[in-house]
């Protein structure tokens, strides 16, 4: 009897655990805020396919701060060659801030706000060919307004709207606003870029969790002829994503996806498999 009370707790918290938003989707972002009794560590390996087979070691560390906000910290490890095993290059830094709002509709509809700014540490994609895509090396700031719907008690639909404020050659991501009482010139959107995704999850196969994805971005320059081949400059990419999580216990889950180009954009990144495992401790 006692055996039994312990699996159904274990698996009663799982049912929680899963059902409360805690879905790091690849493109988008969901409700889920950290427990500040809790550290999240996730390592993902990516291989990217542009012209050629690429490389990614992330490393990634979330931490709980209070009831509502958390914060973490993304580094990663760049491969040109997807074989290569001695030589890397460091990418970008990634600092994220979340902070969840509230819920409405008894629940049935959650929100919040991420932020997340880029550290430059890469190389620059405006210099450098040879990264571009696999690292920006220059600053963002992007703002992304999160809602989630519980569609039914295994269902659950994730929408993210983004503005990123970006750094362009030689320029800082604060050039892309500028406003003058005086003269009257207001925001400089030339390096910005906005985006909006979608993500649908299921648990009808737990502890397999399903999911798909649709992303689409556009810059507010396309028109561009110098323009190079990244996203919101030369690029608007429609992404889509499949993927699948295996929970192996409250504390351990496998995530598997593949991401895909629709429209196969020149020189942008063709098709992305991540295998990823999270460990919460």
């Amino acid at each position: 009897m006692k055996n039994f009370l312990i699996i159904l707790n274990s698996t009663i918290f799982m049912v929680l655990f899963c059902f409360s938003d805690i879905y790091s989707l690849p493109l988008t972002r969901s409700c889920y805020t950290q427990p500040d009794d809790k550290i999240d560590m996730s390592l993902t390996e990516q291989f990217i396919y542009i012209e050629n087979m690429n490389r990614k070691d992330n490393f990634s560390l979330n931490l709980g701060i209070g009831s509502y906000t958390s914060m973490g910290a993304d580094f990663s490890l760049i491969h040109y060659n997807s074989f290569e095993t001695g030589e890397s290059t460091p990418g970008d830094i990634l600092l994220n801030l979340w902070h969840y709002i509230g819920e409405y509709s008894d629940g049935a509809v959650k929100s919040g706000v991420s932020l997340m700014l880029r550290i430059p540490t890469g190389p620059d994609a405006y210099t450098e060919e040879k990264y571009r895509n696999l690292s920006f090396g220059n600053g963002e700031l992007k703002i992304a307004p999160v809602l989630s719907f519980n569609i039914s008690g295994k269902e659950i639909l994730i929408l993210n709207m983004c503005y990123t404020f970006r750094a362009g050659p030689d320029d800082d991501i604060y050039s892309g606003i500028k406003h003058n009482l005086m003269d009257g010139e207001t925001e400089n959107l030339k390096n910005d870029y906005a985006s909006v995704s979608a993500g649908a999850v299921t648990s009808e196969l737990f502890p397999w969790i399903l999911f798909s994805e649709l992303y689409y971005s556009s810059g507010f320059n396309n028109n561009d002829t110098e323009d190079i081949n990244i996203e919101g400059a030369g690029v608007t990419p429609l992404l889509l994503s499949v993927g699948v999580k295996y929970f192996f216990s409250d504390s351990i889950f496998l995530q598997i996806s593949d991401i895909a180009d629709l429209l196969q954009n020149e020189g942008y990144i063709k098709n992305t498999v991540e295998f990823s495992l999270n460990i919460f401790f």
